[in-house]
C-alpha cells in the first residue's frame, strides 16, 4: 500500500460504519463512493422484526460528535435510528455518494494496486466495473437471515419465518408459535408474539446471562461495567496493565467475588432459576458469548407461563409442529427463528475466503488483512458501542491513509493475528464470530488504536476519574477534532 497514491476510494455498505467512514475520509480530501445493496441508509437499522430497536440507551450508540436528538427516547427504536443515520450522511454532505441498490458481485484486484468494483445495479438491471485505488468493505458481520435446515420442513403445514420477517404481530395472534433462539431478537420476538398469540414456546440450545439497563433499577449499568476499573476484573486482555495482573495474580478471590455478586444481583433482578433459565457458564466468560439488555417483560412472561421454555433443539419438523432433541414433540402453527444471520463473503478476494476459520476471519486490528493491503475492514469488530468502535477505526484508516503512521511489516502482522487468536481462544466460547468479538474490552482496543495513531489513549480529567468514569463515545469528541486540524 503506498498511502500518496490512493485518492478514489470505494465504500461497501451504508450502514453507521460505512456512513462513518465516508464522513471521514471525505473529509480528509479523499474522493469516496458508496455501494449500498438497499434502497436506503442505516444498515442493520433499515428495516427489522416488529418493536426492534437499539438495547442500549443511545449516548453509547450516537457518534461523538454527533449527538442524537434530545427528543429522542433513552433507547431509540429501529427508525429512529435509521433516521439518525440518514441525518448523519446528509449533515456531512455524503448521502449524495451512495449508489443505492448496487449490489458488489466481485473485486478483483489488480496488479500494480487497487481494485476492479464489479456490481450490479438493481433498479436497472445492468452490471458494470469501477476502479478504485483503496476499497473499504464496511458492510458488517453478517448479511443473509440464517434457518438451520431440518428434516420435515417441507412437510410442516403452519408457517416458518426468521425473526426479521417477523413485521406484524398478526402472523401469530391467536396461534400457537415456536420462537427459537435465546439471543435479542428471539426473546424480543417472544415477548412481543406472547401477547397475540394462544401459546409461545421458546426452544433454545443454551440460556445467556441477561444484562440489566439499570441495575437494580436504578444504577445505570454503564456507570458500573463500562469503566477501567470494572474491565480490570475480566479475564485479562492480550496486553494487560501490570496492575491488572498483579490483580489477578494477587488477589483471585477478588475477582471472583466481584462476577459472583454481579451474578447474584441479577439473579435477584431476574427470576432466572423460576423462568428454568439459569445459564451454566460464568458471567464473565458468558458476555464475550452472547450479550443482551432484555426487555424486563420477556421474564414476567416466563413466569406467568405465557411463554414456555424448553432448553433443546429442533431435531425435526412434523405436519402438525416439531420434534425436540428430547423427544418431546411441539405442535404449532408458526415456527420463527431468531437464530441470526450468516456471512456472505462470496463477494471478497479468495485471500481473504482462505482466511476463514470455524471462528471467522481473523483480521490486524480487526481492520486489516495482511495479504490485502488496498483494503480495509471497517465495523467488524464487536464491542458495546459498535458505532464508537467503527468510528475509531475510520479515525486510524484515515491517519493510516495519510501516513501519519505506517502499519508494520506483514510477518509482524501475522504474528499480532495469530497471538490474538490464541488470546481469545483461551477463554472466550467457540462461537462462529469469535474472530470479531471484543465485547467489554473495547476500552483496551480503543487504546491500542489510540496508541498507533500516536494519541493519548486516556480521555478523562484526571486518574481517579479514568479508573472510575465510565467511557461512552462523547470521550472521544477531541479526537475527531483534532483529526480536523491535521
Amino acid at each position: 500500500m503506498n498511502p500518496t497514491t490512493i485518492k478514489k476510494i470505494g465504500i461497501i455498505g451504508a450502514g453507521v460504519a460505512g456512513i462513518g467512514a465516508a464522513r471521514l475520509l471525505t473529509q480528509a480530501g479523499f474522493e469516496c463512493e458508496i455501494f449500498e445493496k438497499g434502497d436506503r441508509v442505516g444498515g442493520v437499522w433499515s428495516s427489522g422484526y416488529h418493536t426492534y430497536g437499539l438495547q442500549t440507551p443511545r449516548s453509547l450508540y450516537e457518534v461523538p460528535d454527533y449527538p442524537m436528538p434530545d427528543a429522542y427516547p433513552r433507547v431509540p427504536s429501529g427508525a429512529e435510528l435509521q433516521g439518525y443515520i440518514e441525518n448523519y450522511a446528509k449533515d456531512f454532505k455524503v448521502y449524495d455518494k451512495i449508489l443505492f441498490n448496487h449490489e458488489i458481485n466481485r473485486l478483483e484486484q489488480n496488479k500494480d494496486g487497487g481494485w476492479q468494483v464489479h456490481f450490479t445495479d438493481a433498479k436497472e438491471g445492468s452490471s458494470a466495473v469501477k476502479a478504485f485505488d483503496f476499497v473499504v468493505v464496511a458492510s458488517g458481520i453478517y448479511f443473509d437471515p440464517y434457518i438451520p435446515e431440518l428434516p420435515g420442513k417441507q412437510q410442516f403445514k403452519g408457517q416458518i419465518l426468521h425473526s426479521s420477517q417477523y413485521v406484524n404481530p398478526s402472523s401469530v395472534t391467536g396461534r400457537q408459535v415456536v420462537v427459537v433462539g435465546f439471543g435479542k431478537s428471539a426473546l424480543d420476538v417472544a415477548g412481543d408474539a406472547a401477547k397475540f398469540a394462544k401459546q409461545v414456546t421458546l426452544v433454545y440450545r443454551k440460556a445467556h446471562w441477561p444484562i440489566p439497563m439499570d441495575v437494580l433499577d436504578f444504577l445505570d449499568v454503564r456507570r458500573i461495567y463500562l469503566t477501567r476499573l470494572a474491565c480490570a476484573f475480566l479475564p485479562l486482555y492480550q496486553r494487560p496493565e501490570i496492575w491488572i495482573k498483579t490483580l489477578h495474580s494477587r488477589l483471585p478471590w477478588l475477582v471472583n467475588g466481584f462476577w459472583r455478586l454481579t451474578e447474584s444481583i441479577i439473579k435477584f433482578q431476574y427470576p432466572l432459576k423460576a423462568c428454568g433459565v439459569l445459564p451454566d457458564e460464568a458471567f464473565e466468560i458468558d458476555i464475550f458469548n452472547l450479550d443482551f439488555l432484555p426487555r424486563t417483560e420477556v421474564y414476567r412472561l416466563m413466569k406467568q407461563g405465557k411463554i414456555l421454555n424448553r432448553q433443546s433443539q429442533i431435531k425435526a419438523f412434523t405436519e402438525e409442529g416439531v420434534v425436540l432433541e428430547n423427544g418431546e414433540q411441539i405442535d404449532c402453527d408458526v415456527v420463527i427463528f431468531g437464530t441470526g444471520y450468516k456471512s456472505n463473503y462470496d463477494f471478497l478476494p479468495a485471500a481473504f475466503k482462505a482466511s476463514q476459520e470455524d471462528d471467522g476471519v481473523y483480521l490486524y486490528r480487526h481492520i486489516i488483512h495482511p495479504e490485502l493491503p488496498d483494503m480495509a475492514f471497517i465495523g467488524r469488530a464487536a464491542t458495546f458501542s459498535n458505532s464508537l468502535t467503527s468510528h475509531l477505526a475510520s479515525v486510524w484508516l484515515v491517519n493510516l491513509l495519510k501516513g501519519k503512521f505506517q502499519l508494520p511489516s506483514r510477518e509482524y502482522m501475522l504474528a499480532e493475528i495469530e497471538a490474538v487468536k490464541q488470546w481469545k481462544r483461551s477463554f472466550m466460547p467457540a462461537i462462529s464470530s469469535r474472530a470479531t468479538v471484543i465485547k467489554l474490552h473495547m476500552v483496551h482496543f480503543h487504546d491500542d488504536l489510540l496508541r498507533d495513531m500516536g494519541i493519548n489513549p486516556y480521555r478523562k480529567k484526571n486518574r481517579f476519574l479514568e479508573l472510575v468514569s465510565h467511557y461512552q463515545p462523547a470521550d472521544y469528541r477531541e479526537v475527531f477534532s483534532e483529526l480536523d486540524k491535521h
